[in-house]
């Protein structure tokens, strides 16, 4: 069972009540902010990872307009209203366990809150992935709800909708960020927003690309 589809099945259904309770938020723009300090050179390409209807990608083309930011996600509706509503970016429905299959390296990734919906072979397949996309010293920006692993499983939204969580404490997600051969530069725990459906504690990071690299394909553009 592909639990990971079953919630962007979900997330597809409710796109557009989703947009209209998030898309404003603020809270985490300090912290993109710091990714796009660490994304230093001029037209850089950046991936947002699982981009819902565009929030991340909303904030980096206004921060940095010169940056080539490419988002995707397994829901078309997110795809549908990333593309409307920042369409200074380009966005395609792809699935994040299998990056190598856009055939280009970034200078940065973002990944907000993707995590949780990977279970850990999942989560194994998503870092294995991005390791071979990410160019040298790249950056990656990841935030995700941390929590006792325990708490994983089958949940429900507000509508009765099926989604699957996957909790992990904070040192499991250093764990895997730093198994990807990715080096911690910067790293805080807050509090979620106050409209967030279960109150939890955020891990934000960013994390650097060392060690050995072998490259798919050369820098894209699109």
């Amino acid at each position: 069972m592909d639990t990971c589809q079953i919630s962007v099945n979900t997330f597809d259904r409710l796109a557009e009540t989703y947009a209209q309770k998030y898309l404003a938020l603020d809270t985490y723009d300090a912290y993109y902010r710091q990714f796009c300090l660490h994304v230093a050179r001029q037209g850089a390409t950046v991936l947002d990872v699982a981009c819902g209807p565009g929030n991340v990608s909303a904030f980096l083309v206004r921060e940095r307009p010169d940056l080539q930011v490419l988002g995707i996600d397994l829901a078309p509706n997110m795809v549908r209203l990333a593309q409307t509503l920042v369409p200074s970016a380009s966005f395609l429905v792809h699935d994040c366990r299998h990056l190598a299959d856009l055939g280009r390296v970034f200078e940065g990734i973002a990944y907000a809150f993707g995590l949780n919906y990977l279970n850990q072979e999942d989560a194994e397949q998503f870092f294995e992935s991005l390791s071979k996309v990410l160019a040298p010293n790249g950056v990656l920006y990841l935030s995700a709800m941390s929590g006792l692993t325990e708490h994983s499983g089958l949940q429900t939204s507000n509508s009765g909708d099926p989604i699957y969580m996957y909790y992990r404490p904070r040192q499991e997600i250093e764990r895997l960020v730093q198994r990807a051969g990715l080096e911690l530069v910067f790293l805080d725990e807050i509090a979620s927003p106050a409209n967030a459906s279960k109150p939890t504690i955020d891990v934000v990071l960013v994390a650097l690309r060392v060690g050995a690299y072998e490259p798919v394909i050369g820098p894209g553009h699109w």
